[in-house]
């Protein structure tokens, strides 16, 4: 996978959490796209997000991104 697209989809990840995720990985690590997909590291935000920890397992710059989020 070299997309967070591809990373939600194959997750499973339904429309409004993919909303979320992408916004959140996008605007927190918009040039590191292609290596957190390769390296997992993106997989392993999709599976916070899609579990529900992804504000309890972000830092202060993550959770302030996540408050301001629909």
């Amino acid at each position: 996978m070299t997309t967070y697209d591809e990373v939600a989809k194959h997750n499973g990840l339904d429309d409004a959490t993919t909303a979320r995720y992408l916004r959140y990985m996008r605007t927190r690590w918009p040039e590191e796209e292609a290596l957190y997909c390769q390296v997992g590291y993106a997989q392993e935000w999709a599976e916070r997000f899609q579990a529900g920890r992804e504000y309890t397992e972000s830092d202060s710059y993550g959770q302030a991104l996540l408050r301001g989020m629909p």
